[in-house]
């Protein structure tokens, strides 16, 4: 209870009527509290000055109200294991419709989204997602990004294959440069695949969503999840396969019809991203020069090199030496010609020890 409450209950227990308009007048609130407690009557009060109660007798009817509240919250409580075991039974008899259970039926994209959200939001590990669907909605790009960057900060590996005509689709093309890139921490992969395949998402190679080709007359984008081990793993594998054959790829954005453009300015070949120093350091890399030799070739600290190759690893999201030189041997930055001149430095000290060091140095 309020003190102005507790003011004006003596006020008028004392009859003070200038003291009982004063609080009145200042703090209408406390009537109105003193009056849902039962502690005064406005019922034919000479004065003008509320009569008092029993405090006794008003404070067990508040306590009798208060443990009757409690009680039922108590019983609510109580009841929520046996509701909600009811409520999935009822919901699991509408959604499981493969044998054994094993598999749950999304009927519609209200649905689709429901569960994928769940999905996505939980994996621990790893998001494996085929889009066959070609170019991508800008609006559910958008929502993308923020869901997989979160996915991402928490450590999730993200590999996605397209259609190879999302090369052709800017806003995909942003968005795949933007998640491809993402700077310090992992960052998303992707790759093209030319030709039809299947859509499919596998969270962490336990459970799977694939689009629907069972029930009769179904909505479209209808769909199931589906968690039987055996059948998750064979997915995962087809996935594997998949990625195997489809093209890396970064963002980099293909006119229609025509060769890729480069929509990045850092180089003269079509869709590269890196600098001159990054392509000479993997060069050599590539050649078999370790991290060691490679910086003494370019005059800089060994820090510092173990610096650029991390910048590296993180461009194109790899964890390993053998993952970034594969991919970058497979990136359109293999291709770019750095033979025009540059600083002499670095290019002389390149020339002069390049037969040593691939005879002496191995890839770190």
């Amino acid at each position: 209870m309020s003190e102005d409450a507790l003011r004006l209950y003596g006020a008028c227990a004392i009859r003070d009527a200038e003291q009982v308009e004063r609080i009145v007048a200042e703090h209408p609130a406390a009537q109105d509290e003193l009056l849902d407690w039962g502690l005064i009557t406005l019922e034919d009060q000479p004065g003008g000055v509320p009569g008092v109660r029993d405090p006794k007798h008003a404070l067990q009817r508040r306590t009798d109200e208060v443990l009757a509240a409690a009680e039922a919250q108590v019983a609510l409580l109580k009841n929520l294991p046996s509701l909600s075991a009811t409520l999935t039974h009822h919901y699991e008899a509408l959604q499981l419709r493969a044998t054994g259970g094993a598999s749950v039926y999304l009927d519609g994209p209200a649905a689709v989204n429901a569960r994928l959200q769940d999905l996505v939001s939980g994996a621990r590990r790893e998001l494996l997602l085929a889009q066959p669907g070609g170019p991508r909605d800008k609006a559910l790009l958008d929502k993308a990004v923020g869901r997989d960057s979160l996915a991402l900060e928490r450590g999730v590996e993200i590999r996605t294959v397209y259609r190879d005509t999302v090369r052709e689709h800017p806003v995909t093309a942003q968005y795949a440069r933007a998640m491809s890139n993402r700077g310090a921490g992992r960052s998303a992969q992707y790759r093209t695949l030319a030709g039809a395949f299947e859509r499919m998402i596998i969270v962490d190679r336990e459970q799977a969503v694939v689009e629907d080709h069972i029930v009769p007359g179904s909505p479209q984008h209808a769909a199931w999840l589906i968690t039987d081990p055996a059948a998750v793993a064979v997915l995962a594998r087809h996935f594997d396969a998949q990625w195997m054959w489809a093209r890396p790829w970064s963002g980099e954005l293909r006119a229609r019809g025509g060769d890729a453009r480069d929509t990045i300015g850092s180089s003269t070949v079509d869709g590269a991203r890196t600098t001159r120093r990054q392509r000479e350091i993997m060069r050599n890399l590539c050649n078999g020069v370790s991290q060691a030799s490679t910086a003494r070739r370019m005059g800089m600290s060994k820090r510092k090199m173990e610096d650029e190759v991390a910048g590296l690893k993180a461009l194109w999201g790899v964890s390993t030496m053998n993952q970034l030189i594969y991919v970058y041997a497979q990136s359109p930055d293999c291709r770019v010609d750095d033979s025009t001149p540059m600083a002499p430095t670095a290019l002389s000290v390149m020339v002069a020890s390049a037969g040593a060091d691939r005879m002496s140095g191995s890839a770190a």
